[in-house]
């Protein structure tokens, strides 16, 4: 059964690894905005995903961080229980750096508005690193080498390969952006100035949507989306390892227990590590053509990534 297509008109596209999980959690305490229980559907992308659960239907009335969903109705379905919500929004990193799904977005949605958080390239690097090792999908605990080796990756698809450097090239991503959509239909946040000032962008935000911002003040700021956490015990890091290999065990197994077993069994909380000064000199080199690029498309100071 075909089912009806719905008004989408916001999708948060990324950067991965700059605020985007904090900036979902933040409106979709927003009563006019509606996100579906997938936060990354992935429907316009071609991304892919280590984890065969990815692929898995969701379930109704169940929540999942990331979804690939090819068929358009499994995507629709999602929106199902949307009422009377000003903006229905879809939230989905891989889309920004997906070269195709800015026009196939466009196709479907036109008139959408389109926000995405930029983070400096290099500590965004890093900070997906850092992931992919707490994950298991980074065997190599050198970054630098890790770098290296993500560069030899062929094909390069969202899932598959970590792409450190690609993701963070951010001039064509955005620019795909503005000259599909046009700038009056995009925004772009700097996430260092996000995490200094939040209340005020998502006012901001709110503004851009053309929604109440005085709801704004009753969010939640203390909660950590994203914490960074290691893997307890060695016997952690083994079954993280081959987590991906049983990964559709994960299906049968109830929320409150998944969430137990992460923040009590596998992971705890440590203080980050530091990025090495001859990691952050190398990387410099490599990004900062894109960064100047960059600041001329934008019209804005971005010293602080250099």
């Amino acid at each position: 059964m075909e089912i009806k297509k719905p008004n989408i008109n916001l999708f948060i596209v990324g950067a991965a690894k700059s605020g985007t999980t904090s900036l979902y959690n933040y409106l979709a305490q927003h009563p006019d905005i509606y996100f579906p229980n997938v936060k990354e559907p992935n429907y316009y992308s071609d991304a892919e995903a280590h984890n065969p659960s990815a692929y898995i239907k969701p379930k109704k009335g169940k929540f999942y961080h990331n979804k690939i969903i090819k068929d358009a109705n499994v995507y629709y379905s999602l929106y199902d229980e949307v009422g009377n919500q000003k903006i229905v929004a879809d939230a989905s990193p891989s889309y920004l750096w997906d070269k195709l799904a800015a026009n196939r977005i466009c196709k479907d949605f036109p008139e959408a508005k389109v926000i995405m958080i930029l983070r400096n390239p290099i500590q965004r690097a890093f900070s997906h690193f850092l992931m992919d090792l707490k994950d298991g999908n980074q065997s190599e605990t050198n970054f630098k080498q890790a770098i290296l080796n993500d560069v030899k990756i062929e094909p390069k698809i969202w899932g598959k390969a970590h792409l450190y450097i690609d993701i963070g090239q951010y001039y064509n991503q955005v620019k795909t952006y503005f000259d599909t959509f046009g700038k009056s239909q995009v925004k772009v946040i700097i996430y260092e100035d996000f995490i200094k000032d939040t209340a005020n962008h998502l006012k901001e935000i709110c503004q851009f949507l053309n929604i109440d911002a005085n709801y704004i003040d009753n969010i939640d700021y203390n909660k950590v989306h994203n914490p960074y956490v290691v893997p307890k015990s060695k016997l952690s890091k083994l079954l993280l390892k081959y987590k991906n290999k049983v990964g559709l065990l994960k299906v049968l197994l109830p929320n409150p227990i998944k969430v137990y077993l992460n923040e009590k069994v596998f992971f705890k909380q440590e203080k980050k590590p530091t990025l090495q000064l001859e990691d952050k000199e190398y990387l410099q080199g490599i990004f900062l053509e894109d960064i100047n690029k960059l600041e001329q498309l934008l019209n804005k100071d971005l010293q602080q990534w250099k």
